[in-house]
This record gives structure tokens, C-alpha cells and sequence, in this order.
């Protein structure tokens, strides 16, 4: 599906409050940012706009719990990164006077949207309020913009909206994706069959050839009948892997694996009181052949559990993708921590924002955030 996103035209904005809704939702340790990944992607947006003279208020939200909630680390690494100076509103009305002192090379950062109960409740009133705050909406979220929060899909009703160039990169890179070239290679891991069930549902149908691995991997071997020990596994999804995806002569599975003690062995191998923790040596050797012939290469999710020093699998993977030739579109944030750390982000077609976002807009073929750009537009 094709999308003609409303664009923001290239004329200057002198004067026009741009309410520019962007994801700031970066991982913290002890209320310190470890990836400043996403705040960085919306740098080109923020000084487009600053350039065309328009005085910039920005929203995000942050899912830290408890004492992390405020956005004062994002407001100090917007300052280092950008070298404006940023005043953080800790309300819409203290937003609104600080807007009358700024100038130009003031930004406005309101704070974290999840302190205000009115974003997840997605509040037409909350909605409204923000819209005080703004002459134009962008949306600049595409990896926030699968959740129908107030500022994705009730702000566009309020202000004339647009999508913001990340955004619009997104959906065009990602449309490719839905008209692939061909050989196709899709390759999906990570865990949470509910969540990769509608991607795996069309790219069966659409894909050359589709590898699954990470936890999901253990649930199909389980499915399919193969020991996989102590392996935590999805019983409830079984059935329907067993109905719509096993009997697919395109499905790949993992033909060895690395148990627990880093130890391989081949599927066939695994014993009661394995714990599978990655895609074996053998897989990941196949796999780079099937990527050195493929066109277009799809990735979502790890092939191991990273977090538990069982990553040398997705890691190979990676340099197998950045040396290919072929067009890479990959996303996931656990897979996009191992790019960023290897500063291979620039070997890649596309390094997709979303990991929720851009499983549902391959799945669907849009997004709530989308449909609330295209209905806004068409209302004005």
C-alpha cells in the first residue's frame, strides 16, 4: 500500500510554531542515556525547521518507571548535540509562557508525555490542549506511531499535520519491503509469536525464502516436533504454527543450535535438559549464502538472547548484511544496539527506528500515526 503523506512545503515558516511530536524514548541506566540513537535521527528535522525560521516545541515520551521519568537527560544531550539552548515545560501552560520568551534558537522541550494521564488515555481534551501550542503538527514518531496515544492520533485532528522526512523515509523504505525484489529473503527472530505473526503471515506468501530463529525459533522446533529441553517456548501459538506455517516450503529453521555452556549441537541433538539460547554456527554459515544471492533482505529480531552473552550468532549476521550487496532493511533494538556498536549503521539500505512499529506496518500495511496524518489532511 501506498501512502501520500501530507509533506510540510520547503517555504519558510517565519513565525510558525512547529509542535513537532518526535520518539526520545532512549534507554537509561541510573537516569543516564547509554543510546542517544533516536535523538539524533530527529536532529535533521529540529534544524530544517529552526533554518526556515519557525519557533520549534517538541513532544515526546519516555517508559522509564518511577524515579526516570523526567525528560532532563534528554533535554542536557539535546543541548550537547544540537548546541541550542532547550527549556524544559513541566505543563502545557508553562510551555505556552516560555514560548513567548523564546526566540529562534530556543527550543521548547515539553516533558515526558506519559506524565500527563491524557496521552495513553488518548484524550480528546489532552489532544486539544497540546494543540494550544502549535500552528503546524509533524510527525516525526514513525516508531511511536503503531500506539493510539493522544499526541499520534488526536493532535492531527487539531492543526494542519505532516510527516516529518524521518517519517516519510520510513514509510517509503518499508513500502519497498511490501513489493520486494527478488530473491527475497526474510528473516525474522527475537520472541513473541503474537507480535511477528502477521509479518510472517504475509512474507510467507511474499518472500523467496524466510528463516526464523531467536526464542521464536524454539517454539517452531517445538511445534515441529524436536526436543528443546528447558527452552522457554510459546505452547499456546503452536497449533497455529503447526496450521498456516510448518507445511510452507519457503520456512527455514535453525539446523544447529548453542545450548547453554556455549556449547553446539544440532537440532536433532538437543537433549531434555538443553537450554537453547542461539542459532548454531552451521545455520549462520547457510544463512550467509542464502544472503550473498538474495536482492533484498528483511531482519527483525535476534537470532540468540543477547542480554545473556549468547549474541555470536546475530553478530555474524551483521557483518554478513553490511558486506551484501543486496538492499538490507533491518530494525529491532536489540539488533540495532550490535549495529550501532560495530558504527555499521551506514552499511545498510534502511536501519528501520521501530521494532514494534515497523513489524505492524509490514504486517498491516499502515500504521494508527499514518491514517491520522491522511484523515487530518483530508479534513482541511
Amino acid at each position: 500500500m501506498k501512502h501520500a503523506l501530507p509533506q510540510l512545503s520547503t517555504e519558510r515558516l517565519e513565525g510558525t510554531r512547529a509542535l513537532i511530536r518526535v520518539d526520545f524514548n532512549v534507554p537509561l541506566i541510573r537516569g543516564r542515556i547509554v543510546d542517544d540513537f533516536r535523538i539524533v535521527m530527529t536532529l535533521p528535522a529540529l534544524l530544517d525547521l529552526e533554518r526556515r525560521g519557525a519557533m520549534i516545541t517538541i513532544l515526546g515520551h519516555l517508559t522509564e518507571k518511577k524515579r526516570h521519568r523526567s525528560f532532563a537527560p534528554m533535554r542536557k544531550a539535546l543541548e550537547r548535540l544540537c548546541g541550542r539552548k532547550i527549556l524544559l515545560a513541566r505543563s502545557v501552560e508553562e510551555a505556552m509562557l516560555l514560548q513567548q520568551k523564546a526566540d529562534r534558537k530556543t527550543w521548547i522541550l515539553l516533558e515526558n508525555l506519559r506524565v500527563f494521564p491524557g496521552e495513553e488515555k488518548n484524550s480528546v481534551l489532552f489532544a486539544r490542549a497540546l494543540a494550544t501550542l502549535g500552528d503546524i503538527y509533524i510527525n516525526e514518531a514513525f516508531s511511536q506511531s503503531h500506539r493510539p496515544y493522544a499526541s499520534i492520533v488526536r493532535l492531527p485532528g487539531f492543526l494542519p499535520a505532516y510527516a516529518g522526512p524521518l517519517f516519510s523515509r520510513e514509510v517509503a523504505r518499508l513500502s519497498e519491503v511490501l513489493d520486494p525484489e527478488h530473491p527475497f529473503l526474510c528473516i525474522v527472530g527475537g520472541v513473541k509469536f503474537k507480535t511477528k505473526v502477521a509479518v510472517l503471515d504475509r512474507f510467507m506468501k511474499k518472500a523467496d525464502e524466510v528463516f526464523v530463529g531467536g526464542g521464536l525459533a524454539n517454539t517452531f522446533l517445538d511445534a515441529a516436533g524436536y526436543e528443546v529441553g528447558i527452552s522457554p517456548t510459546e505452547k499456546d501459538a503452536e497449533q497455529n504454527i503447526r496450521r498456516k506455517f510448518l507445511s510452507q516450503k519457503n520456512l527455514i529453521l535453525p539446523f544447529d543450535v548453542v545450548v547453554k555452556g556455549h556449547k553446539q549441537k544440532s537440532v536433532e541433538a538437543v537433549s531434555a535438559h538443553d537450554m537453547i539460547y542461539d542459532a548454531g554456527p552451521e545455520t549462520v554459515r547457510i544463512l550467509k549464502g542464502k544472503i550473498a544471492s538474495a536482492r533484498m533482505v528483511l531482519w527483525n529480531g535476534p537470532l540468540g538472547f543477547i542480554e545473556q552473552g549468547y549474541g555470536q550468532a546475530t553478530e555474524d549476521l551483521i557483518h554478513a548484511l553490511a558486506r551484501a550487496k543486496a538492499k538490507t532493511v533491518v530494525g529491532g533494538g536489540d539488533t540495532l544496539a550490535v549495529i550501532h556498536r560495530y558504527k555499521l549503521e551506514k552499511k545498510f539500505y534502511h536501519i528501520s527506528t521501530g521494532g514494534g512499529a515497523m513489524l505492524e506496518f509490514l504486517g498491516r500495511g499502515t500504521l494508527p500515526g499514518i491514517e491520522a496524518l491522511l484523515a487530518g489532511h483530508k479534513r482541511r
